[in-house]
């Protein structure tokens, strides 16, 4: 029985320090709480991005929902305008472009349930399977010139049923993709 009072004793230190409680429930709900979406760039370490001015849009596939493909078009106009780059009808030094593609998977997570001490005294197993939506984002600038591909972003993350969260995530997505842009040589 000397588990149980080691157990016991742990349990009154934990009950008279309030904030020792409060900080370990704040990292477990702070790790859920943290975003899935993975975010990456590349580009030509050899291109110079100083010279490089104005952007034209060549679309060559749309998102499936319009809505969404506007969304998009509009985040990579915003950050690239906040970057110092000015849209052109035609022949810009840049040319843009997207590329999007969802896969479909689960999410399985298993809950075990019983005593303080494992299974014990008898426990039970719940197992959901969930289906999910994987979305993955490519946007390209190609040197116009000589079609040559300089950079690329792309990010991943799961596709919500509710259009004010993607369209949430289109925003964070082409922030976070243009957050360096362009290149420091």
């Amino acid at each position: 029985m000397l588990w149980l009072t080691r157990h016991a004793d742990s349990t009154r230190v934990l009950a008279r320090r309030p904030e020792v409680l409060l900080a370990v429930a704040a990292l477990a709900l702070g790790g859920c709480a943290g975003s899935s979406m993975q975010v990456s760039t590349d580009y030509d370490r050899a291109a110079n991005f100083a010279p490089l001015k104005t952007y034209s849009w060549r679309i060559e596939q749309q998102l499936p929902n319009p809505l969404n493909a506007q969304r998009l078009v509009d985040a990579i106009d915003a950050n690239l305008k906040a970057k110092g780059f000015t849209k052109v009808e035609s022949g810009g030094d840049l040319t843009a472009t997207y590329h999007a593609a969802t896969d479909k998977s689960v999410d399985v997570q298993s809950f075990q349930s019983g005593g303080p001490y494992s299974c014990w005294g008898g426990c039970t197993t719940s197992t959901t399977v969930t289906p999910v939506t994987i979305g993955t984002l490519i946007v390209d600038l190609v040197d116009t010139k000589s079609n040559k591909m300089l950079w690329r972003g792309s990010a991943t993350d799961t596709v919500s049923g509710d259009p004010k969260e993607n369209e949430a995530k289109i925003q964070e997505a082409v922030h976070k993709m243009f957050e360096k842009f362009p290149p420091k040589a």
